[in-house]
């Protein structure tokens, strides 16, 4: 192994040297630009292929050989782009490289050089090999590139080659040679008119250009519809925005499509063929291929030339082909009656007629017929055209009949039957009323469009029989019988029953005598007519129950209605429950009859209810609105479930406002005005009841103050306390004074009032203290004194020694006494008063009364 790299190594060495020694070259170097998909031969290139030939890869077997290729512009010498390619040894020795230039090669003149290279040696560049550009003899202002496809999203540089020593204008402003100016990348959306001019002095020229997509087709599809030729249908999937010239080709197996969509070629075959669509723009291919047996791939045209005959509950159908191959073809074929795919399908070789079945008398019918290959079904092939047929009359079917109790009278009703169930055209109606037990009172009636009749109620002994039928120009319906009862059972209870998200409800328990189901009856309660009933016939019970909403145009709004549910028994109908209600509640109509009566303040409204057929619902209640006349202002509002409320108002003139409400809503107001005064009898019973009331607080309070009169007088005129000593309370005092040679003068003082007769003159209503005094011997006064103070004479008053204000008993001295006392007499003060001087003899006690004594003869 080793010897074989060491040989491979030497060899490589030799080989890079010609006999003289010399590297061996790059020969046989060639640039040609690659043109692009356009109109004309100059819209530009873009693509720079390069060729060579390289003798040393000829014997180079064991290793890659590698080049550096450089691409410059040749007038500047500017490098654009440099790579380093590998490859493989050819023995041919030739190579080929392309390069995809960012500007069309017609801007300016581009110029390319490489050289060998490997892991031990780097080979000498070429000379320079240059492509020309337009840029060297253009005699005019040109454009590059014009005329091109690009797709959506490109960013595309323009160039402007103008003549020497002119500049453009507008968008080109980089200069890469003499007469070449470009400018920057410019993006392109799907909606962009890529328009561009380039103006110079003098002259200007344009360049327009188309942004698009490549192919997108997809779904290739191959099929026969004649049994000889091949039919391919594809699906062209995102548009190109390309026309003319410049839209998508096609071709199918080499030969070429004149639609975009399906391409038609003979079969050549019956055995499995592939077929390979090619799809071609200015930006790309695309290739499709399908492959099938075309007998397994058959799509069968439409039948033509339908006929038909039609009876009353059938048709019979017949058509033509018109491929002659379709003759010995098993076919499927379907049938579209009247928009819905008829229920049964239709086999047969070559089939040509069919037969409609269970179809609805008198009825107008279109038919389409479209058939396949039965033995390989691959698809329905095209419907027909459309053919129209009606079907004959038939006898009617049994109408419905229900009886009603009003009053005293009894209806037979039966309802309108539909065009599906009367089977043509209705002429009439036949009714008969038996009596079973009298076979000779039957009655026969025929009656033109009317719904309902009238039976007379007598005294019947017995049930009747009734028994309706409808007719039309094919025969009369089968009857349809109801029994009456000779005394009917119409007395339950009714309740009320209350509406549930528009529609009302009805449940009932189940009856064990039924025999044929339950009936539910309901009527308008207050705008019945004779034949205003509805009704529903429901066979079973699982649920017992009856539901509104199921009643489409059945149930008006604000309608009162009475809902009865009756069992269907062998004889007559039972009646097991009734009840009124609505089952979508409106607004109300308007009150009636209002009026207003006031009593001074105070104001009855009253007023009629709404009418039990305007109502529109459950009332629940009055709304009562009281506005100030002339104002919008609501002065009071009340709701109130009576036809009258009492209001009391200030004096004023007033508007009353009325209106009803249901669940619905509230109804229109009435409305009445009234003046409210005050009355005499009001203001007399006012001022009445004022001065009772005042008088009895007055008697109230005086009986109190009565009662409390001492804690009164304490509270408010306290009683002046008097003086008192200890003791007794002493009015008298006496003074003494020790005198020479054994003489005591004494003096006698007196508290005297305003009303003391001596004093009140003088005085005029003062408290005095009045004196008068004696000189005795002191053993003579001592003496008589402890003998009986009472002895002692006095000599009248003589003068006013001392005055003291009572009021306060505060005694004032006016004159300054110094006079020592004979006994320390305590004069004591009641609450808050001061004591009187410490100079009066508590032993010593005289009368309260004053009397006056005449002086004695010995006093001088």
């Amino acid at each position: 192994m080793s010897l074989r790299i060491l040989c491979a190594l030497l060899f490589s060495l030799i080989a890079q040297t010609e006999q003289d020694g010399h590297p061996v070259p790059i020969e046989e170097v060639k640039l040609y630009s690659e043109e692009p998909y356009c109109a004309s031969s100059d819209c530009g290139a873009w693509v720079l292929n390069v060729t060579w030939r390289d003798k040393f890869a000829e014997n180079n077997e064991y290793e890659k050989v590698s080049y550096d290729i450089v691409v410059l512009r040749t007038e500047q010498m500017t490098t654009v782009h440099n790579e380093t390619i590998h490859v493989m040894p050819d023995k041919t020795s030739y190579y080929h490289w392309k390069w995809t230039s960012p500007i069309p090669l017609q801007c300016t003149s581009h110029s390319v050089k490489l050289r060998r290279h490997n892991e031990h040696d780097v080979g000498e560049w070429t000379p320079l090999y240059t492509h020309e550009g337009q840029d060297i003899n253009a005699a005019k202002t040109t454009i590059y590139p014009r005329d091109q496809v690009f797709m959506v999203g490109s960013n595309v540089t323009f160039c402007c080659i103008v003549e020497t020593d002119k500049v453009p204008l507008s968008k080109f402003l980089n200069r890469i040679s003499n007469r070449t100016y470009i400018t920057e990348p410019i993006p392109y959306k799907e909606s962009d008119v890529p328009n561009i001019h380039c103006c110079v002095e003098g002259n200007s020229s344009g360049s327009s250009v188309f942004i698009a997509y490549p192919p997108d087709d997809q779904n290739l599809t191959c099929i026969t519809r004649n049994l000889s030729s091949v039919e391919c249908h594809w699906e062209t999937g995102r548009k190109t925005h390309l026309h003319g010239d410049k839209k998508t080709s096609y071709t199918l197996n080499g030969r070429d499509c004149k639609l975009d969509n399906k391409c038609v070629i003979r079969a050549e075959t019956k055995q499995v063929t592939k077929w390979t669509l090619i799809a071609k723009n200015p930006l790309g291919v695309k290739t499709l291929t399908d492959t099938a047996d075309p007998t397994h791939r058959v799509w069968l045209r439409a039948p033509s030339d339908i006929s038909h005959d039609a009876y009353a509950r059938n048709v019979s159908l017949w058509w033509h082909w018109n491929e002659e191959n379709y003759a010995l073809l098993p076919m499927i074929c379907q049938v579209n009656l009247s928009g819905r795919i008829y229920n049964e399908t239709f086999n047969g070789v070559g089939l040509s007629s069919i037969v409609l079945k269970n179809l609805q008398p008198f009825v107008k019918y279109t038919a389409q017929v479209r058939c396949g290959s039965l033995k390989h079904f691959y698809k329905w092939g095209d419907w027909s055209k459309i053919t129209e047929f009606s079907t004959k009359e038939d006898i009617p079917e049994a109408v419905d009949v229900w009886i009603h109790y009003s009053e005293q009278n009894t209806s037979v009703l039966w309802k309108p039957l539909t065009q599906q169930q009367s089977h043509g055209i209705i002429t009439g109606y036949e009714i008969t009323i038996e009596n079973p037990k009298d076979a000779s009172r039957k009655i026969y009636k025929e009656l033109n469009t009317q719904l309902c009749y009238n039976i007379t109620s007598g005294n019947e002994e017995s049930d009747r029989i009734i028994r309706v039928s409808a007719k039309n120009s094919a025969g009369l319906s089968p009857p349809s019988t109801i029994i009456i009862p000779s005394y009917p059972d119409n007395e339950v209870d009714i309740s009320l029953i209350s509406s549930s998200n528009g529609s009302f409800e009805m449940s009932w328990e189940e009856y064990p005598y039924s025999t044929c189901g339950y009936v539910v009856e309901w009527f308008p309660t207050y705008k019945k007519t004779q034949c205003a009933v509805e009704w529903k016939k429901i066979s079973e019970c699982d649920t017992c129950a009856f539901d509104s909403w199921n009643q489409s145009g059945a149930i008006k709004e604000g309608v009162r209605y009475t809902v009865s549910v009756y069992a269907c028994t062998d004889d007559s109908p039972k009646l097991l429950k009734r009840s009124e209600g609505y089952a979508i509640e409106k607004q109300p109509g308007k009150v009636e009859h209002l009026e207003a009566k006031n009593k001074g303040r105070n104001v009855e409204l009253s007023w009629a209810e709404v009418p039990l057929e305007q109502q529109n619902g459950f009332i629940q209640g009055y709304k009562v609105i009281t506005l100030l006349s002339g104002s919008e202002t609501i002065n009071n509002m009340v709701l109130i479930k009576e036809p009258q409320v009492n209001l009391k108002l200030d004096p004023g003139s007033y508007t009353f406002r009325v209106s009803a409400f249901t669940s619905g809503g509230e109804g229109d107001y009435a409305a009445t005005t009234m003046k409210v005064e005050n009355s005499n009898d009001q203001m007399i019973t006012a001022t009445i009841v004022g001065c009772s009331a005042a008088t009895l607080v007055f008697i109230i309070i005086t009986v109190l103050c009565h009662r409390k009169r001492k804690w009164l007088k304490k509270l408010l005129y306290p009683d002046i306390p008097e003086p008192k000593l200890a003791g007794k309370w002493i009015t008298k005092g006496i003074y003494c004074t020790q005198m020479t040679e054994g003489y005591i003068k004494c003096e006698i003082q007196e508290v005297h009032g305003l009303e003391h007769p001596a004093m009140s003159e003088s005085l005029h209503g003062l408290d005095l203290i009045s004196s008068n005094s004696k000189v005795v011997p002191a053993q003579h006064f001592y003496k008589n004194f402890s003998e009986s103070p009472a002895d002692v004479s006095y000599c009248p008053v003589e003068k006013l020694t001392s005055v003291i204000e009572n009021p306060s008993y505060n005694m004032t001295i006016l004159d300054s006494f110094d006079v020592a006392q004979i006994f320390d007499l305590t004069l004591e003060m009641q609450d808050a008063y001061l004591p009187a001087p410490n100079f009066v003899q508590n032993n010593f006690v005289v009368k309260d009364s004053y009397k006056p004594q005449s002086a004695s003869p010995t006093n001088a």
